[in-house]
Order: structure tokens, then C-alpha cells, then sequence
């Protein structure tokens, strides 16, 4: 059961990300981005997404290698990161930051508005897809 699992959500969201991209695929711009070479840290690859699938792609037109993410997964558990009383608050930090008084601002945003819990929970790789292309070096 848990090898089908491993198995089936990485091709779940292959598929969930290519039919959500299919859209804008005929679509014929202007704007291109060109690179002299692959990626060769996750720092270098180019994100693509539409807010809630992404990828990271590193661009080896001869050893494409694609890491896969989704909004749902995250490090840890289920977690809040709010603070109950930011809303109360927001009203008497914008009139401090109109008043120029932005360090007065800030010990507020710092007292009320950050979370007071902060769980440091980060998107997790969902999966990685290399691709090879054989015969393909140039």
C-alpha cells in the first residue's frame, strides 16, 4: 500500500500540473528567457507555477531534471501562524507608518501583528522527474 502511494501522488500531480498548463500552451508571446546554461543548484533553476503546482526546472536540454511541489506539502503538521490580534491592531500601525513614525510601527507589528508561534514549516519536494533525451547532446 505504501509503495503504491509513493508511487501514484507523484503521477497525481504530474498530471494535475500539465492539464492545469495546457491552457496557456498555444499561446504565442513575446517575453522569452534565455539561459547559456543548465542550472547546476536549486538556487539557479527557473520556477514555473501557477500558485498552487510548481516546479523547479533546471533546464539540461540532454538531463532535464524537474522538482516537483504542491501547496499542501509542507514540513511538520498543521500548524497557525496568525496572531489573534492583528486585525486590531492594523488600523493603528497604518496611521504610526503615515505619521512617519515607522519604529513606533514596528515595535506594534512586532507586538501584535507577527505570529506568536512561529512553526518554521517550509513546501516540501513532492518528486523529482529526470528526464533523458538520448542522442540530444547539442
Amino acid at each position: 500500500m505504501k509503495l503504491k502511494l509513493v508511487i501514484l501522488i507523484p503521477l497525481y500531480v504530474i498530471c494535475i500540473f500539465i492539464f492545469s498548463s495546457s491552457q496557456v500552451i498555444g499561446q504565442q508571446g513575446k517575453l522569452k528567457m534565455w539561459y547559456d546554461k543548465p542550472a547546476t543548484v536549486w538556487n539557479e533553476a527557473v520556477p514555473i507555477g501557477n500558485g498552487r503546482l510548481g516546479a523547479m526546472v533546471f533546464g539540461d536540454p540532454v538531463n532535464e531534471k524537474i522538482q516537483l511541489n504542491e501547496e499542501t506539502f509542507w514540513s511538520g503538521g498543521p500548524s497557525r501562524n496568525d496572531n489573534p490580534d492583528a486585525l486590531n491592531a492594523l488600523s493603528e500601525v497604518r496611521r504610526l507608518i503615515f505619521q512617519g513614525k515607522h519604529k513606533e510601527a514596528e515595535t506594534l507589528i512586532n507586538e501584535k501583528i507577527r505570529a506568536r508561534n512561529l512553526h518554521g514549516s517550509m513546501y516540501q519536494v513532492i518528486g523529482g522527474l529526470n528526464l533523458y533525451f538520448k542522442d540530444h547532446q547539442n
